[in-house]
């Protein structure tokens, strides 16, 4: 069952990785920890390194209220960033009381709400300005 858990977790990591990962040096410094801690969080789901888990989900639940987080002010990113901190919180809390599968549906969440918003940006970046507000 482990086994087939880790599969499932590192194959859309990886092909995401291969696929959407650019340079490091084209990272900005908070997608960088963002990417970084989200990969520490895999690692501790596979060594069921529950503090490894948790406290990573807790820095990206952080980083997420950083001011370079909310590059763009419309109703649909403020959701995402929700639904991201959302997951963080699950997987956090799955951690603290040591359920390995309700953590791994956690990071599975996570990484669809990390797909979903950078895919998101990338239809809208050209018609979005930074300065819209959360009217639209």
């Amino acid at each position: 069952m482990k086994r087939i858990l880790v599969l499932i977790l590192c194959l859309p990591i990886a092909g995401i990785t291969m696929a959407a990962d650019p340079p490091a040096n084209h990272l900005t410094p908070l997608m960088r920890m963002k990417l970084d801690r989200s990969k520490a969080i895999l690692e501790g789901l596979t060594l069921e390194d529950y503090d490894k888990i948790a406290k990573n989900a807790r820095a990206l639940r952080l980083l997420s209220t950083e001011s370079g987080w909310n590059v763009i002010q419309t109703k649909e990113y403020a959701a995402q960033s929700r639904d991201f901190q959302r997951a963080t919180e699950l997987i956090a809390k799955a951690a603290e009381e040591k359920d390995i599968h309700r953590a791994a549906f956690g990071y599975a969440a996570l990484t669809m709400r990390c797909v979903e918003c950078h895919s998101y940006m990338r239809k809208h970046r050209i018609s979005l300005a930074p300065t819209k507000d959360l009217q639209e």
